[in-house]
């Protein structure tokens, strides 16, 4: 699901109230039990950025958050930073009019007033089925090697577009950011901002629309059915271009551009537009045509333009063949084979008497005096000088002749056509090598500046990678010290409320002397021995051990302060008593002991724990707003030198394209000449084929049979 991000809004509407910032719907969903609470969307999780927090995909006065419900339910929530005074309204009547539709391009939505809570106010969201499917810019990108997916991509959106117009509805932004398409190559038509349909007849437009999609003429007002017109001429176009030559993605258009072939420059001076030059003076005879078209529309009915004109067929590539194997394929559509009407044959006139007869008599005569001849050298002298009278006169005849001279003129113009014919051949074969130098050099430039793109890619990802992990670094040990502090805290109150107990337990013994102790073989003797080696109450000692000395096992008793003491008079057996008696009375103390801090303890503790949460809380804001500083600073600098390298690429690229468009006008010009070559050479062949009995040989045939 996407939204219009390059779109522009022209209601004159001011906003009935404030709207919250993109920045603080994220804050807001970072809890979704209670900014949706009540709604289907409560608890719903919210896709995140790499710094954890909610994902916006920016677009028209509006944000829109991808939230997968608790059953696995996606949906696309659109979260507006204005409102419209028609809004819900506008929403109520699109989805009522689409409802009846039910077409296959459409999207489920849901316009819910109470849609989301923030800082106690209920604000509106459009809810709306989340759909997969790829952008057409990324789709195109991924089909550029598939010429029949771009054509029938063509055709799918021809048909859309005339089912738009049949049920009345105009979608008012068609551009690539709305325009999805699935697997199965369905077309799907999303963000509903600014449609038409029947019941806002009378309303302005809510926008005018992707200013690389729309005519420069648009306004508000223009807010009909026909709204997309001109945005479906814009994006037919590109997509029957690229079905015929898939270079054109990159000669003609920028990486990361918010356009296909054509943008706002080429539609506000088509005149000065080497991208539109470059597809009106395609080969492809119907790309020309219909560049043609959209050009005439730019010069003529910007402001009306005509509906959607699409071709017969876009996935027609047949093309004709060759013209005696002459041409190259780019160039064999442009000549037709030329059979000229033949002539009428001409043939030589009456025979001339004189030469006639001399001829004939010459070849009866002379087989018959050939053997005197040979006898005679005399006679064979004047043989010889009548044969070269005859030869004479008969040549001098047949120069005289009327067939003659056009005869020679029928000739020598055929072998001037032909000469032009084969130079005009050359021409074609040049411009074949030529076009295929340009390609290989389109093709290592491209590739060159593949690189370069993708090196600077490569160095923005791995910078903001870099930014990335340090800044989870930082907030990983902004949390490490929370849970430190918190767990100081915890031990503090444990190892405070342990020595308040300890100092209970410890009261209450020191209550109890031995001197009063009921305390079985204990009398006042054995009181004044355990006095003297420092036991005077139950809180002097903390326990009995046993030692073995010269083979007897002795009692020691184990001081306060960790000291052992052996008790004159005081054995095995009455150290035990006086053990069991400050065990149980220990064991009434503890039962009684305190289970709290006392109160300026706790709160002692608690203020200093919060004052290192506070701290620690500023820190993580500070790392956060820093980390947003940095990325904003990244994005600055990415964006710059993205920018820097677009226009070094734009630069070089409109130079190709110069170069393209002044290479097909040669090769247009040389096909009309290689044209005109071919039909003259046809026609002067005929011509000079109508005499080819006009010959001397011929002539003395004819002077000795008559035969024509």
């Amino acid at each position: 699901m996407t939204t219009s991000p390059s779109s522009t809004s022209t209601s004159d509407e001011e906003p009935v109230r404030a709207f919250p910032s993109g920045a603080t719907y994220v804050d807001a969903l970072q809890n979704t039990a209670l900014c949706f609470r009540g709604t289907g969307l409560a608890g719903a999780e919210v896709r995140v950025d790499a710094l954890g927090r909610p994902r916006a995909i920016s677009g028209n006065f509006a944000g829109v958050f991808s939230v997968t419900t608790a059953d696995g339910t996606r949906y696309a929530v659109k979260c507006f930073t204005r409102e419209v005074r028609e809004q819900a309204v506008r929403y109520r009547a699109i989805g009522e009019h689409l409802a009846r539709v039910d077409d296959d391009w459409t999207v489920g939505f849901e316009y819910v007033d109470k849609g989301i809570m923030v800082a106690g106010t209920w604000f509106p969201v459009l809810r709306m089925e989340w759909v997969e499917g790829v952008g057409l810019i990324r789709w195109i990108e991924a089909h550029l090697g598939d010429p029949a997916a771009l054509s029938g991509l063509a055709d799918r959106f021809a048909a859309l577009v005339a089912r738009l117009g049949a049920v009345g509805v105009g979608h008012g932004d068609l551009q690539h950011g709305n325009i999805l398409v699935g697997e199965d190559g369905a077309v799907r038509l999303v963000d509903y901002d600014g449609v038409f349909v029947p019941a806002l007849a009378g309303l302005p437009a809510a926008e005018t629309g992707h200013r690389n999609y729309q005519s420069p003429d648009r306004t508000s007002a223009d807010f009909g059915p026909e709204v997309d017109r001109f945005s479906s001429w814009v994006i037919y176009l590109s997509l029957v271009a690229l079905a015929v030559d898939p270079a054109l993605w990159r000669q003609l258009r920028d990486e990361d551009a918010e356009n296909l072939l054509l943008a706002e420059t080429d539609f506000t001076d088509p005149a000065n537009s080497f991208r539109l030059a470059t597809l009106t003076g395609h080969p492809d005879p119907r790309l020309r045509a219909l560049a043609g078209r959209f050009r005439d529309v730019l010069l003529h009915h910007r402001a009306a333009p005509p509906p959607l004109e699409p071709l017969d067929d876009t996935t027609s590539t047949a093309r004709p063949a060759e013209v005696a194997g002459t041409l190259p394929p780019w160039m064999a559509e442009r000549v037709r084979d030329h059979v000229p009407a033949p002539p009428p044959q001409v043939r030589f006139g009456e025979r001339p008497v004189v030469p006639a007869v001399l001829t004939w008599l010459l070849a009866v005569l002379l087989p018959l005096a050939g053997p005197a001849l040979a006898l005679h050298p005399v006679l064979a002298a004047v043989d010889a000088a009548a044969v070269l009278a005859w030869a004479g006169t008969t040549a001098l005849d047949y120069h005289r002749r009327p067939e003659r001279s056009p005869a020679r003129a029928a000739r020598a113009e055929r072998r001037r056509t032909r000469r032009v014919r084969r130079a005009a051949a050359a021409r074609t074969a040049w411009l074949d090598w030529e076009t295929r130098r340009l390609a290989e050099e389109a093709d290592a430039i491209r590739a060159a500046q593949d690189h370069e793109r993708r090196s600077l890619r490569q160095r923005h990802n791995d910078q903001t990678g870099a930014h990335h992990r340090a800044v989870r670094e930082r907030l990983l040990h902004v949390e490490r010290e929370r849970q430190s502090s918190a767990s100081r805290a915890h031990l503090d109150e444990q190892r405070l409320l342990a020595l308040r107990q300890k100092d209970h337990v410890r009261a209450h013994l020191a209550q109890f002397t031995v001197g009063s102790a009921d305390v079985e073989g204990i009398g006042p003797a054995l009181s004044t021995n355990l006095a003297a080696a420092g036991i005077r109450t139950a809180a002097d000692f903390v326990g009995v051990t046993y030692a073995v000395v010269d083979g007897s096992r002795v009692a020691v008793f184990v001081l306060a302060d960790g000291r052992g003491v052996r008790v004159a008079g005081v054995g095995e057996v009455k150290a035990g008593r006086l053990d069991q008696w400050r065990a149980d009375l220990a064991a009434r103390a503890e039962a009684t002991r305190p289970t709290a801090l006392e109160p300026g303890q706790l709160a002692e503790i608690r203020s200093r724990h919060a004052a290192e949460t506070a701290a620690l809380d500023a820190e993580h804001r500070a790392v956060r707003e820093e980390a947003e500083a940095t990325t904003r600073e990244l994005q600055a600098t990415h964006r710059a030198e993205q920018a820097a390298l677009s226009e070094e690429l734009k630069a070089a690229n409109a130079a190709t394209a110069r170069s393209r468009v002044e290479h097909d006008r040669a090769v247009a010009e040389a096909a009309v000449v290689l044209e005109r070559a071919h039909h003259a050479a046809a026609d002067s062949t005929a011509q000079a084929d109508a005499y080819r009995t006009i010959t001397y040989l011929h002539y003395l045939r004819h002077l000795l049979t008559g035969k024509r």
